[in-house]
């Protein structure tokens, strides 16, 4: 059987307590990695900003590299195949990126600079849903007195909140339905 299929994903909003060895060193926690996440785990961190900063490489030299500072967890290096799927999801300029929100995951990467397939952070093509990001659009559902109100309100809701909000819909749409007739 397959381990990873039977793995159940589970979202966290903060990066997890592990035993992971390089939790032992202090230089080794200071930038978010694999590392962070327990077995299954994805974390939704919201982007507070982008910048170039100077850190160590593995070789001991200086490097001026992207890093996406979070506002719920520590800062991330940014490589490449990370930032265009951030901007797939929202657009070429970095300076949009702030206080949006993506999903973290753990997978297997070729190793930097090697051929060994190594733990690494990637982020899923999709924008997440997050409660706070819905829970605006739960007011303005809310607050409609009319079907064509709630039509209007859940037609714009963006559509990677959609699902969170169905339920609500109908609830509410039963609700007019009956005092509209």
């Amino acid at each position: 059987m397959n381990n990873v299929a039977a793995i159940k994903t589970e979202l966290v909003y903060q990066p997890s307590a592990t035993t992971h060895w390089k939790n032992l060193f202090p230089n080794k926690t200071m930038l978010l990695g694999s590392h962070n996440l327990n077995e299954g785990e994805e974390l939704v961190a919201k982007i507070r900003h982008v910048e170039i900063q100077q850190i160590k490489s593995s070789s001991g030299k200086n490097d001026n590299v992207p890093v996406v500072a979070f506002e719920n967890a520590p800062p991330m290096v940014l490589n490449i195949t990370n930032a265009r799927t951030i901007s797939g999801l929202y657009g070429e300029s970095y300076d949009g990126w702030r206080g949006q929100s993506i999903q973290l995951y753990v997978t297997l990467v070729r190793g930097f600079g090697t051929k060994e397939m190594i733990p690494g952070l990637r982020i899923r093509n999709t924008i997440p849903a997050t409660v706070e990001d819905s829970q605006a659009y739960v007011t303005s559902l809310e607050s409609c007195s009319t079907l064509q109100e709630l039509q209007k309100a859940f037609t714009s809701i963006p559509k990677h909140l959609k699902p969170n909000l169905t339920g609500l819909k109908d609830s509410l749409k039963q609700k007019l339905g009956a005092t509209n007739v």
